[in-house]
């Protein structure tokens, strides 16, 4: 297949880097990635099971030519970018080509709706960051996961890729339940960004892992008044994932020792955003969960301090590194 990759950024390179072993895949990016690829003369990719890979067959552009082109499109921007990706889609991809759009959080995909193109929705279950001389590197278990509405034989071609590096494509009618299940993983984002801290060493924190219980209990009472039935994305179901997290440190640590596999420096892509100076998409994570809870008539005071923690870190109102007693505090008087 002719494979065109619309916001080339971590997941984008990563996941187009892996497709090139068996396609012909276009990485649409930013000047740096052209130049960071033109300078290492390849692209790298790593992950937390050690495994590292060279991949040269490649091409890296800022135009959208290929679109016009392409088999299938992989749509990996941010959701802040959804809109000007949906209209370069509009103007350049064929009517006919499958979109496949892979973003965190909820909410951004109705920009995508207008376009007469097939757009089939999905998330990817793991993160990456991008390291020095054009290398990816995955810190995290997980899969990618899209809706069953893709064809098939385009779903087999991917899984057989994706199988090589060690992960695969799961395909769901459900892909609701499945966006909100994904959505309580990454409301974790934010309380890694804001601690400054990498995603392991916050997690094995009581104090991080009570905040994140608390905005993961208020999602899960978002999704049972509008009756979803999460699917288990972890070892764990998803209505035990906030207990786990409550326990003592010690206890956690030998719970939760195969729930997930963490590389020791990872972080998350809210963090990232942060310490570049960058926008987050913290308005369709947690922020996705406080709308929620506000039209159902609960509330979300965690996920709301999480929210305005980060709007205050992106202004110049706060600095990372915000202690998790100072953080609780700050919950619990909006309650």
């Amino acid at each position: 297949m002719k494979i065109a990759v619309l916001g080339a950024g971590a997941i984008g390179c990563y996941l187009g880097a892996v497709l090139s072993n068996h396609h012909e895949v276009t990485l649409i990016g930013r000047e740096r990635l052209i130049n960071a690829f033109n300078r290492a003369g390849h692209m790298a990719l790593s992950d937390y099971q050690e495994r590292y890979c060279q991949y040269s067959n490649l091409t890296v552009t800022d135009s959208t030519d290929a679109l016009a082109s392409a088999d299938l499109i992989l749509l990996t921007v941010k959701c802040l970018a959804v809109h000007e990706a949906a209209q370069q889609l509009q103007a350049f991809a064929a009517e006919t080509t499958p979109i496949v759009s892979l973003q965190n959080g909820i909410g951004s995909d109705d920009m995508l709706r207008q376009l007469k193109s097939p757009v089939i929705r999905g998330i990817v279950g793991f993160n990456v960051a991008p390291l020095d001389n054009c290398r990816y590197h995955r810190g995290t278990e997980g899969d990618v996961y899209c809706e069953s509405l893709i064809d098939s034989a385009i779903a087999e071609q991917l899984d057989h890729a994706f199988k090589e590096m060690g992960f695969r494509l799961h395909t769901t009618s459900a892909f609701e339940a499945l966006q909100w299940a994904k959505l309580q993983l990454n409301l974790n984002n934010a309380i890694n960004a804001v601690s400054n801290l990498p995603l392991k060493q916050e997690l094995e924190t009581r104090g991080y892992r009570t905040i994140l219980s608390l905005a993961m209990s208020e999602l899960i009472e978002v999704t049972k008044q509008e009756q979803l039935k999460l699917p288990k994305l972890t070892k764990l179901p998803a209505g035990w994932i906030p207990l786990l997290l409550r326990a003592p440190d010690s206890w956690f640590k030998k719970l939760a020792s195969s729930m997930l596999a963490i590389d020791p420096q990872a972080r998350s892509s809210m963090w990232e955003d942060l310490n570049n100076q960058r926008a987050t998409e913290i308005d369709y994570i947690n922020g996705a969960v406080v709308r929620a809870a506000q039209a159902l008539g609960l509330q979300a005071p965690a996920n709301l301090t999480l929210v305005e923690l980060i709007k205050d870190i992106e202004e110049g109102r706060r600095t990372p590194g915000i202690p998790s007693e100072e953080i609780l505090e700050e919950i619990k008087k909006r309650r």
